[in-house]
């Protein structure tokens, strides 16, 4: 498929349609603005805007999407496939436990762009021709700021994957993940 600009979304949006799990093919814009839970209430100008500036990689099974502890680059949405989140979960054990599985329509990097970190989790590609959407920081961070409710909530989203990601890790909810 070529890429064309989505009427009305402003420059760089794509018209590329995707089939993503069972649904009919949708572009970018549809797949931000109606499938990722994460980005819902977001205008339709906004995840034209977000879908505008997207970047798409795609990753074998096996593969590292992410390194931990190096800067994100944007907000990971995974299109098709499925990825592993690898975690450290002693300060001083160089064993990476799979503490998650992440599926379409999920997100991954929001926590270090909120936070201003770095990566606390290696993910990882669980399937071949995984489709990871990178929303860049700064498209991410200006969304962020024209919104205080949306910033509100993926605050409260990123609190609550914290504590269920300790609970399966059967860590104790007070207890961090180790970044380093």
């Amino acid at each position: 498929p070529s890429m064309n600009n989505e009427p009305g979304s402003g420059e760089g949006a794509t018209a590329q349609r995707y089939q993503i799990c069972y649904d009919a093919p949708m572009t970018v814009t549809e797949f931000i603005g109606g499938y990722v839970p994460f980005l819902s209430g977001l205008t339709p100008e906004q995840a034209a805007s977000l879908a505008g500036a997207t970047q798409q990689l795609t990753f074998k099974k096996g593969q590292t999407v992410l390194f931990r502890g190096v800067t994100v680059e944007g907000l990971h949405v995974v299109a098709t496939g499925k990825v592993s989140v690898h975690a450290k979960l002693e300060k001083n054990s160089k064993t990476l436990t799979q503490v998650a599985e992440l599926g379409v329509g999920d997100v991954f990097g929001e926590t270090s762009i909120i936070e201003m970190g770095t990566a606390g989790a290696t993910i990882k590609a669980g399937a071949d021709g995984t489709l990871i959407f990178v929303i860049p920081q700064d498209a991410f961070r200006e969304i962020l700021a024209q919104n205080a409710a949306f910033q509100a909530r993926a605050t409260s989203l990123i609190a609550a994957r914290k504590k269920k990601t300790l609970e399966r890790a059967g860590a104790p909810a007070e207890r961090e993940l180790v970044a380093a």
